[in-house]
């Protein structure tokens, strides 16, 4: 089985459907036209076989005797002989005497079939014949006059108009589909140009853009939504560089701190006592570094787009009051109290919620002043619960508000590390929010610092209300 295989190119796929279509319009045409000149031939000819029939049939009504039927014979041998053989005369009778023959033969029982029309081919040529009854007149008996015309030359112009036509048409189509092929690529050409620019583009140029200046219509939303597609992927290719850059600088930190102490263990002879603590130390930063690979893990997971599918109806100030319980020696050690102002359920994951929570109050805890109150106030807002961490303490820069829930962004442009702190606390704050298809905000004026998320109240997976 032999499989025809369909053009790939645009240019050739329009091209194909303009000559497809043409062919089936200019068919329509052709037919119709066809049509109508073999009705106006056949029309022709119709009329000009009765109007000779008619002069043939006043001599047969007139000849009402023998004399003047031989002398009718003799008028249509000698007209057949003028014009040629192109006519024939034929009478039939069941007086001999009566009967004029012809190269042809007519049934009288078919007389009445197509109004006396009929078609032979008489000697090699086509012949159209009509015959007619004429009753008994005087001495003449009835007879059946066949008048037959020779239509070689109508069909013969009607084969070369046919020929003519489908010349015309197969001329047509192809003419139509080589303009419609170089219309088709004319208009193409600023596909080619955007596939050249495209062609240039590489990770080591992602801010190049596809020009959309003097493009068709048709192509300005397909180039807008590619150049936004390369701002986002210039804008991931940035963030994860520096994401790669900054976990390299996170963990070569412990992992320096881990290999210089061992070193010193190893530079001369230990006591128990000095080779414990020096393990000691040594877990802490072992403890540091699991503690950046799990939040990694966590980070790259919910990065897949995942969404929280364990959820249940939970009051946001029942799990508020867990987490603080979870957190209150940090806050009795820094005198820090807390107040937690409102309520509201919504479907959380308990165990994302937590983490939340203890990420926000522990940032509060950390980076706020020591003995001033932390607030947490929980409301409803149209369909979204509203949690926010209120703290005092400096103002962060303007600037720096719309970064605090990138990975390992510090406000504080100082590098070095404290305790277990590594700048992933807000950013996994953020990832959780967003599995339970909700946002983040952040805002700081005169040493106010707030710092929250919004829920939607209904299941983001089944639309059902809490």
């Amino acid at each position: 089985m032999i499989k025809i295989q369909k053009p790939r190119s645009i240019a050739q796929k329009l091209a194909l459907s303009y000559a497809v279509s043409a062919a089936l319009i200019l068919s329509v045409t052709v037919i119709g036209l066809a049509y109508f000149e073999t009705s106006e031939i056949d029309n022709y000819q119709t009329a000009e076989i009765k109007n000779r029939f008619s002069l043939f049939s006043y001599d047969v009504v007139k000849a009402e005797n023998y004399d003047a039927w031989l002398a009718l014979k003799n008028k249509y041998k000698k007209i057949i002989q003028e014009d040629g053989r192109r006519i024939y005369i034929r009478v039939d009778s069941a007086d001999d005497r009566y009967r004029i023959d012809a190269p042809f033969r007519i049934n009288p029982d078919h007389l009445d079939k197509h109004h006396g029309f009929s078609k032979q081919n008489i000697d090699g040529n086509f012949f159209r014949i009509y015959s007619k009854k004429f009753p008994a007149a005087g001495e003449r008996p009835e007879v059946i006059l066949s008048l037959a015309l020779d239509a070689y030359y109508y069909e013969d112009f009607d084969q070369w108009l046919d020929l003519a036509f489908d010349v015309f048409l197969l001329i047509s189509v192809s003419t139509i589909a080589l303009l419609g092929m170089f219309i088709a690529k004319r208009n193409l050409q600023p596909v080619d140009v955007l596939s050249s620019h495209a062609q240039s583009i590489s990770a080591s140029n992602l801010s190049q853009r596809l020009p959309a200046e003097d493009l068709p219509t048709e192509l300005q939303g397909l180039i807008n939504s590619f150049n936004g597609v390369l701002d986002r992927l210039e804008i991931s290719y940035r963030r994860q560089a520096a994401f790669n850059s900054d976990v390299a600088h996170e963990l070569r930190t412990p992992v320096g701190n881990l290999i210089g102490q061992t070193e010193v263990a190893l530079s001369k002879p230990r006591s128990y006592e000095e080779l414990e603590e020096i393990m000691q130390s040594n877990l802490e930063e072992l403890e540091r570094l699991r503690s950046i690979i799990s939040d990694m893990l966590f980070l790259s997971h919910a990065d897949q787009g995942e969404i929280a599918l364990n959820l249940e109806p939970c009051s946001l100030a029942d799990e508020v009051r867990q987490t603080a319980d979870f957190l209150e020696i940090l806050l009795e050690e820094n005198h820090n109290t807390l107040e937690i102002k409102g309520d509201a359920r919504a479907p959380v994951e308990p165990s994302l919620l937590k983490r939340v929570f203890t990420n926000l109050i522990g940032n509060a805890i950390e980076h706020g002043s020591p003995d001033s109150p932390i607030t947490v106030e929980i409301k409803e807002t149209d369909s979204f619960a509203e949690v926010t961490v209120i703290n005092f303490g400096n103002d962060i820069p303007e600037a720096d508000l719309p970064n605090l829930f990138e990975r390992f962004y510090r406000v504080s442009k100082d590098r070095q590390n404290s305790g277990s702190n590594h700048g992933l606390g807000l950013s996994i704050v953020k990832a959780i929010i967003r599995l339970h298809r909700g946002d983040v905000f952040a805002s700081s004026n005169n040493g106010i610092i707030k710092i929250g998320f919004r829920l939607p109240l209904s299941n983001p997976v089944s639309g059902e209300e809490n």
